[in-house]
Formats: structure tokens, sequence, C-alpha cells
């Protein structure tokens, strides 16, 4: 009977962690794909400003 109280302690120790890695999985993807949402935003940006100055430029 001992034994059978480890084994369970044992279990939802391990499923315990396997929620915690599924959460910092899940969290790392989200991050990822906020980081490529970024990045395409910023090089928008950046070529907009880019067409915009050689625009005004040009015009003088």
């Amino acid at each position: 009977m001992y034994r059978k109280r480890l084994d369970n302690k044992g279990q939802g120790s391990a499923e315990l962690i396997l929620i915690i890695g599924g959460l910092v999985v899940v969290v790392l993807l989200v991050a990822s794909y906020m980081s490529n949402i970024t990045e395409q935003t910023q090089t928008n940006i950046k070529n907009l400003l880019k067409q915009e100055r050689d625009f005004l430029i040009n015009k003088i």
C-alpha cells in the first residue's frame, strides 16, 4: 500500500511537468509569431518611410 501512494504522487508530478512543458511550448510559439509580425511591420514602415523620403527629395 505504501508503494501505491508513491505511484500516485509520481503520476501527479509527471502530469504537472507535462502541463508546464506544454504551456512553455505554447508561450514560445506565440512569442515567435509576435516577433515575426513585429519584424514584418518594422520592415514595412521602414520601406514606406524610404519611399516617402525619396518622393519628397525628387519633388524638391
